[in-house]
């Protein structure tokens, strides 16, 4: 099978340049069985070129410009597209053309979906994330222009949504309840594919957690993630502190933004790049994960389970995972304060949520689960068009 693939960024899982969008074109592609002849076409939105596993994989790798930020902006009244879908526009007629000379395409990124009208063979799109609700959630938190804006991008997405439900043999985006409300909204054939979990061992040598300490893992310079450490540290850890004197935090992850750096403090430790997330899960009896903002599943809530970390998490941040007593939600502050004061002061709860840890990492996707699912998807639309 010839697939071509188009991708939004580069398929990387680079700590500094990637993301967990990245991070699934890096983590499929890699694993293409040996009998689909890969044509990568990636834009070079960031200085990370793809991995390397993944440049062996390919017979052939084109590389594409982005054009630039403020001609885009500039371009916004006269173009029907997302800023972002636009500066990757240009390349629209060289796509349809090589697109016609494989079996399937395979589109990722949202901003990848401008030629799809156009495309005359089997396409299979991955959204990850449904745009169309991230811009409508920001408009309606911001006012003025940038409201207008928000809402603008959104009524633009979700023609481009409402393109591929009606072009795409499968859509795909990682969230059951996204996959749920897409089909709702438009119809199609829309799939969920999870993404892959890591399933670390016990980090540290097996040292046994450290009392008291609970952990935040993420891309640091990464607003829903800024928004979420800070609401931990300035409005649930102050009422988890007269519950559990000495309870600590650490927040690990790659950039961490001047706000995130600033929240260091004699019980909040900013960690930044780690090497190895397993240690910070190893350390931590809990994580905890309070965002309010942010779309699709959250990949590190399924990591710390996988790693055998309990977490308490919003209803937002737990979005996509099985809730147990591995994962507890709590839709205000002061409930994820007690949801962690009670498993911090709690040893008998805190060992059955660790065990449940346990049961629930051992139904998590790995990554070379996942990329066969993709594979399945690539080859269904091959027979449909057939």
């Amino acid at each position: 099978m010839r697939l071509f693939v188009v991708a939004e960024s580069p398929p990387t899982t680079d700590p500094v340049g990637g993301n967990g969008s990245t991070m699934i074109t890096a983590e499929v592609l890699a694993r293409l069985p040996d009998d689909i002849d890969l044509h990568l076409v990636y834009f070079a939105d960031r200085p990370q070129p793809p991995d390397a596993r993944v440049l062996a994989r390919a017979s052939r790798v084109t590389r594409l410009p982005v054009r630039a930020g403020r001609t885009a902006l500039l371009t916004q009244p006269v173009t029907r597209l997302p800023r972002a879908t636009w500066q990757r526009s240009g390349a629209n007629a060289a796509i349809v053309r090589e697109a016609a000379a494989h079996d399937v395409t395979y589109l990722h990124g949202l901003h990848t979906f401008a030629p799809l009208a156009d495309l005359t063979g089997p396409v299979v799109v991955n959204e990850v994330d449904p745009w169309s609700d991230y811009w409508t959630e920001r408009a309606s938190e911001g006012r003025g222009p940038s409201a207008w804006y928000d809402r603008l991008q959104a009524r633009r997405a979700r023609r481009l949504e409402a393109l591929a439900a009606e072009r795409a043999a499968a859509v795909v985006v990682v969230s059951p309840t996204d996959a749920a409300r897409l089909r709702s909204r438009h119809g199609g054939t829309v799939v969920a594919l999870p993404n892959g979990t890591s399933r670390p061992g016990a980090g540290r040598g097996g040292a046994a957690p450290e009392p008291g300490t609970i952990a935040f893992v993420g891309t640091l310079d990464y607003p829903p993630n800024v928004e979420a450490v800070t609401r931990l540290v300035r409005d649930v850890l102050p009422r988890v502190r007269p519950q559990v004197p000495g309870v600590r935090v650490l927040l690990a992850g790659r950039r961490p933004a001047e706000d995130v750096l600033a929240l260091a403090g004699p019980d909040v430790e900013v960690l930044g790049d780690v090497p190895d997330v397993a240690d910070v899960f190893a350390r931590a009896q809990l994580a905890v994960y309070p965002g309010r903002t942010g779309r699709g599943t959250k990949n590190t809530v399924g990591e710390a389970v996988g790693a055998g970390c309990p977490v308490v998490a919003s209803v937002e941040s737990a979005r996509g995972h099985e809730l147990g007593a591995h994962l507890r939600v709590g839709a205000t502050d002061e409930e994820l304060a007690a949801a962690v004061s009670e498993l911090l002061g709690d040893p008998q709860a805190l060992r059955r949520a660790r065990e449940a840890c346990a049961e629930a990492s051992s139904v998590l996707f790995g990554w070379d689960e996942v990329a066969a699912r993709y594979v399945q998807l690539f080859r269904a639309a091959a027979r449909r068009d057939g």
